[in-house]
């Protein structure tokens, strides 16, 4: 009778999880009582996209002694780079847009306005 040891060696792997990176893609202007829509040509769905409202604020002083709140990340959206963005009044209007997109009476879906660099800055 023989006896054999049988010996197993695992290999013990550790996979580290691939570092996400964010990119600003830019800053747009927001229409006010307008929600934030987009629409995904891959599977044709058209859905409201969710804001984060920052919790910070910057309190600055004025040259006459008043303070002025200012949120410079007042809203932020994470944005999906195969998506169309747009700005619409309630979901049934957000439809209808995509609908008119598609035979091709609106030319473009996006609506964002892009800031003026050259606007009144008043501090």
């Amino acid at each position: 009778m023989y006896i054999v040891d049988i010996i197993l060696s695992y290999d013990i792997e550790q996979v580290q999880q691939e570092e996400k990176e964010y990119l600003l893609l830019g800053t747009f202007l927001r229409t006010k009582g307008l929600n934030l829509y987009y629409y995904n040509p891959v599977d044709e769905s058209v859905k409201e996209a969710v804001i984060k409202y920052s919790d910070t604020i910057h309190i600055y002083k004025m040259s006459d002694n008043r303070f002025i709140t200012i949120d410079w990340e007042a809203q932020k959206c994470t944005v999906d780079s195969k998506c169309i963005y747009f700005e619409c009044l309630n979901m049934i209007n957000a439809i209808s847009r995509v609908k008119r997109f598609k035979k091709g009476i609106v030319k473009n879906l996006f609506n964002l306005r892009k800031p003026n660099p050259d606007s009144i800055k008043f501090f």
